[in-house]
């Protein structure tokens, strides 16, 4: 019963959550940028979620869970 509460999260879970909020927080930059007027923030913003996006399709397509993963 007391195992999930000690479990730590494994390096794709931790990859995963970190593409997930990198991809968060450039669509903010995205969407101000474009609200602001401001391109550079924009392509920054975009720059940065092509680099969120490439880490989750690498979990998606490449990562190969172990089996204590599970």
């Amino acid at each position: 019963m007391d195992d999930y509460k000690n479990r730590k999260l494994t390096k794709g879970e931790k990859l995963g959550v970190s593409a997930a909020l990198i991809m968060f927080f450039s669509i903010g930059m995205i969407m101000g940028g474009t609200s602001a007027g401001n391109d550079r923030l924009v392509l920054i913003g975009g720059l940065i979620f092509s680099i969120g996006a490439a880490i989750a399709l690498y979990l998606l397509f490449k990562h190969k869970p172990k089996d204590e993963d599970f």
